[in-house]
């Protein structure tokens, strides 16, 4: 009896109340939503264009192939790079400084 009591007597707190008028909010609420989408939106990007970069890739192989089988000599470097322009990753130079 003296449960029933205390649940009926609890009153629902209520929810937080949140000054949308307050510029530091804004600027909060709009850092939160941008840092997410980027967060979210460039790994989904880098994924799409190294799967379509695999892509080009299986395409270029199959070309070399094709073209070795006709002339008997494979593309160029600059036949290569007309057809597959090299991403940020293919221009680092790994060098050991030890």
């Amino acid at each position: 009896m003296r449960a029933e009591r205390r649940r009926r007597g609890v009153a629902p707190r209520a929810g937080l109340e949140i000054d949308w008028s307050d510029p530091d909010t804004l600027v909060g609420v709009a850092g939160a939503v941008l840092g997410l989408a980027v967060g979210i939106g460039a790994p989904l990007f880098y994924i799409s264009r190294d799967e379509r970069d695999e892509a080009r890739l299986e395409e270029l192989r199959q070309l070399n192939r094709q073209t070795f089988k006709e002339t008997g000599e494979y593309l160029s470097e600059e036949e290569i790079r007309a057809i597959r322009q090299p991403r940020w990753t293919d221009r680092r130079e790994f060098q050991d400084d030890d």
